[in-house]
């Protein structure tokens, strides 16, 4: 995870072993039962305080009970917290993440542009829709439009002040058919090519400087924003 270059703090939050990260580098023997980026809505004051509170909760309650049950209740609980702070009111972050379970399928919990992704050998496949302009407007058939469209202008959130904006929450159940998984913020994968991600994947190098190069290449091609990448491989 980095932060991004014209950023005094870092949005995004990743939950890995019942570990908060904001910021450096982190490899582990996945000895938890849950993975996830939460990416602070960066329009909305607020966006850090969101992306951490999604995720302590996460940490604590996801696994107890129904995911979108649990989901709901944790958004309820941003939207009262929020009404709180007077100034971010407004504070909203995207959530994607994986359960995983020895004797369950893995379940995906997914709102917003962060991206979870599987790995099939070299390749990877999207599993989550991004909730954004771009997208909606490619769903109608508006290619033209979506060209011109903010892209990372997002159609769905936790918080930001309004239960209707979770209406899009995705749960998806993966019946362990793949090698692993990989979870992005979009100042990754809006600034690279699917083919850089999956030639960092393949190449089997997850060292420190591995994932500063990756992030090196989205800054090369543009990208100022917050850079996180979750990578969960072994179980095949």
């Amino acid at each position: 995870m980095e932060r991004g270059a014209d950023k005094p703090i870092s949005e995004d939050t990743i939950l890995a072993n019942s570990t908060l990260l904001k910021e450096g580098y982190y490899s582990s023997e996945a000895t938890g039962n849950c993975v996830a980026i939460a990416d602070g809505v960066g329009g909305n004051a607020g966006g850090r305080e969101a992306s951490e509170f999604v995720l302590a909760r996460c940490k604590d309650e996801l696994l107890k009970s129904d995911p979108q049950t649990t989901i709901r209740a944790i958004n309820d609980a941003l939207l009262t917290y929020a009404e709180s702070v007077v100034g971010m009111e407004q504070m909203a972050t995207t959530l994607s993440a994986i359960l995983f379970s020895e004797d369950s399928p893995e379940i995906i919990v997914h709102i917003g542009n962060t991206r979870v992704s599987a790995i099939q050998g070299e390749y990877t496949k999207q599993l989550t829709k991004d909730h954004t302009t771009v997208e909606l407007l490619r769903s109608r058939g508006d290619y033209e439009a979506a060209e011109l469209a903010p892209q990372n202008e997002i159609t769905a959130c936790m918080g930001s002040g309004n239960k209707a904006r979770l209406s899009q929450l995705q749960i998806i159940e993966v019946d362990r058919e793949y090698s692993g998984y990989v979870i992005t913020s979009d100042g990754i994968h809006d600034y690279l090519e699917i083919e850089d991600i999956e030639d960092f994947i393949s190449f089997g190098d997850w060292s420190k400087q591995a994932f500063e190069n990756l992030s090196q290449k989205a800054k090369d091609n543009g990208s100022n924003d917050d850079k996180s990448i979750v990578i969960v491989k072994g179980f095949q």
